[in-house]
């Protein structure tokens, strides 16, 4: 007769818990399929937010840019009942060749210019008749359209005139914006010989780098900061010329109608005009 060897209680135990093992194993690995399964689908939930809003952001900045350039470009143009001036007469000769209008006096040779950069959201034509005013007295004047109607987009613009006229010597400015803009090229290329500022002021320190400087605006203006134009004094030479015109506005030193926020003048759009080309001429008739 045989005798069974009886198990021992190590080995029931080893083999209960293997078959405990065995049996739950499933369990235990769809749980943890199940919790990887659950975090990929967060991590992907999580992606697709972030996708969407950086669409949502891009999208946003995309129109925000192109709106932002229409507004510039929609500005302010030279009124029709002031075109003349871009016509040639007896006295000035007028020329448009790409984004520069030239203002050439006739029966004299120029040896003195003036580069004018426009203001912000304004077309250059908009200064025709003052341009035009200043080449009657036998100067060369050129007005520069700028990118968009913002001069900060064509800061170096006014070399390609200095380069095609080598006989003149060039007086560089600009109306608001563009005198800031003229102020910055001319510290960079020193091939001027002096800066108007109209209804402007420098946003760096000129005031040691040898240019002579007309400033000019009006008491009615109400677009240009008056404590930025008192504080800039220090960053210009001392021996600037300053002119404040009186009764007269942000608008009138061109043609276009009247600038946003800006006050009324007290005088005519014809009279402020005059004064300004009459100090810009006595300017760069002292031009060394």
């Amino acid at each position: 007769m045989k005798i069974r060897k009886a198990k021992s209680r190590e080995e029931k135990k080893y083999d209960t818990f293997s078959i405990t093992m065995e049996l739950e194993r499933p369990l235990l690995y769809n749980d943890e399929e199940e919790r990887k399964k659950i975090e990929q689908d967060s991590r992907i939930k999580k992606s697709k937010a972030r996708k969407k809003s950086f669409i949502i952001l891009l999208s946003v900045l995309v129109l925000f840019v192109i709106g932002f350039f229409i507004w510039l470009s929609n500005g302010y143009s030279l009124q029709e009942d002031e075109m003349k001036y871009l016509e040639s007469d007896s006295n000035v000769e007028v020329t448009i060749e790409g984004d520069y209008t030239y203002f050439t006096p006739k029966n004299v040779s120029a040896t003195k210019g003036l580069i004018l950069y426009p203001g912000e959201r304004v077309n250059s034509s908009s200064y025709a008749k003052l341009c035009n005013m200043i080449a009657t007295y036998g100067y060369k004047v050129v007005s520069v359209n700028m990118p968009f109607n913002y001069a900060n987009f064509g800061e170096n613009k006014a070399t390609e005139i200095i380069e095609d006229n080598p006989g003149i010597k060039w007086v560089i400015g600009g109306d608001s914006l563009g005198g800031t803009v003229a102020c910055k090229y001319a510290t960079k290329n020193k091939n001027v010989a002096g800066i108007v500022l109209i209804s402007s002021y420098p946003k760096n320190d000129i005031s040691q780098l040898g240019f002579k400087v007309l400033s000019i605006w009006g008491s009615k203006d109400n677009v240009i900061d008056y404590e930025e134009l008192i504080n800039s004094k220090e960053q210009l030479p001392k021996d600037t010329k300053y002119i404040e015109i009186e009764g007269a506005n942000h608008s009138q030193f061109a043609n276009y109608g009247t600038y946003s926020g800006d006050g009324e003048a007290l005088i005519s759009s014809d009279e402020q005009i005059d004064i300004t080309a009459r100090n810009i001429v006595n300017f760069l008739y002292n031009i060394q």
